[in-house]
């Protein structure tokens, strides 16, 4: 099954707003990086829950690199976050550079806080995290630690539009974004637009 785009449209739209990308960068298929609004045409998917957003984005290089949130939480918190947004920019990437220091600067972070705002739980998970040397062990770690940190996120009254839940139904696992462009760390490049924001 192909998503249907209609080109001549996408052309028009290409045009008017003076973008550069061509109409078939812009028309690749959802789970290969496209932009389809509806259904994802992957085995063992929910075709109405699957959705994406639609969005082409230059990629990320290495867990350094990513938009950084605007900060909505005190210090040393928001640097936990960035730090956390970095590595889903470089995991949905397929990429481990520079990881270990992230997340042990993350672990570091969390455990010089004199007023606790995180449990030394999610410095254990952080840990584990720089722990991991492969794409699968750091998927499986950044996964518990997503969990954490979008239960923190739901506890806090924050800005609209701060931070977005996002979710893999291939992957039965969520993670935080900073806007509702979908890169998904647990499945990488191949399949870097599929999830759905939840919410």
């Amino acid at each position: 099954m192909k998503c249907k785009v209609n080109t001549k449209i996408v052309s028009i739209i290409v045009a008017t707003l003076g973008l550069t990308a061509p109409p078939a960068l812009l028309a690749q298929s959802c789970c290969g990086g496209g932009a389809m609004k509806e259904g994802c045409p992957m085995g063992g998917m929910d075709m109405k829950s699957a959705t994406h957003d639609g969005h082409v984005s230059a990629p990320a290089a290495g867990v350094s690199q990513g938009a950084m949130p605007r900060a909505v939480f005190m210090q040393p918190v928001q640097s936990v976050f960035d730090s956390y947004i970095a590595v889903q920019s470089g995991l949905a990437q397929d990429s481990i550079e520079g990881l270990a220091k992230t997340a042990t600067d993350m672990a570091k972070a969390i455990r010089g806080d004199s007023m606790q705002m995180l449990s030394p739980k999610v410095a254990e998970q952080a840990e584990a995290l720089a722990q991991a040397k492969d794409l699968q062990t750091a998927r499986t770690a950044y996964k518990v630690l997503s969990q954490s940190l979008i239960k923190y996120v739901k506890s806090q009254k924050l800005p609209a539009g701060s931070y977005y839940e996002a979710y893999c139904p291939m992957a039965k696992a969520s993670w935080l974004q900073t806007d509702k462009t979908i890169l998904n760390p647990y499945m990488g490049k191949g399949m870097i637009h599929c999830g759905v924001i939840k919410g």
